[in-house]
């Protein structure tokens, strides 16, 4: 496996597309047009991973965030101006590459970017019965909710959790 970690490209987005209604129910799988205009708010924390044999076969979408947010999905990214984490929104693996370890790859790269900002936490909800990933990658679920951050979690489909990473 020959695997690249890199910035997402608007010329990646199709395929990142692809990816995702591999990766996630129908309910769950957010507009082409709307990964262009996250991609357009936040360049520099949305990431690809592509093998040179498969192409883009993962995609971590983030940025910069206050601890605390919870983005709606379908909501466009709103980055911080004085953030303190990264708002992990969006992690996808296509089929090919399930079992190899892309998805971890692609949470350490994106740790390694939050350190080097600065920022001490990075946060999620976690889907579709994930919540043991993210567990394995040191996150913790938060209960205590304000109304506006339950409100932004019953947006999503199935049972949501929100999950924060201490760094």
């Amino acid at each position: 496996m020959s695997l690249q970690i890199r910035l997402m490209r608007e010329q990646d987005i199709a395929a990142v597309f692809g990816v995702q209604t591999q990766a996630y129910v129908s309910a769950m799988v957010e507009a082409e047009s709307i990964f262009h205009a996250r991609l357009r708010a936040a360049p520099t924390t949305c990431w690809v991973a592509e093998d040179a044999a498969v192409g883009v076969c993962a995609y971590l979408m983030a940025y910069p965030s206050s601890s605390g947010k919870i983005s709606s999905l379908g909501s466009d990214f709103d980055p911080a101006r004085e953030a303190d984490s990264l708002y992990l929104h969006d992690l996808a693996v296509g089929t090919a590459m399930h079992g190899c370890g892309v998805g971890v790859r692609l949470v350490e790269h994106a740790q390694a970017y939050a350190l080097s900002a600065g920022w001490t936490t990075m946060h999620l909800v976690s889907v579709q019965s994930t919540k043991a990933f993210w567990q394995k990658q040191g996150f913790v679920e938060v209960t205590a909710l304000s109304p506006e951050q339950t409100s932004a979690l019953m947006t999503y489909s199935g049972l949501a959790h929100y999950c924060v990473k201490q760094l």
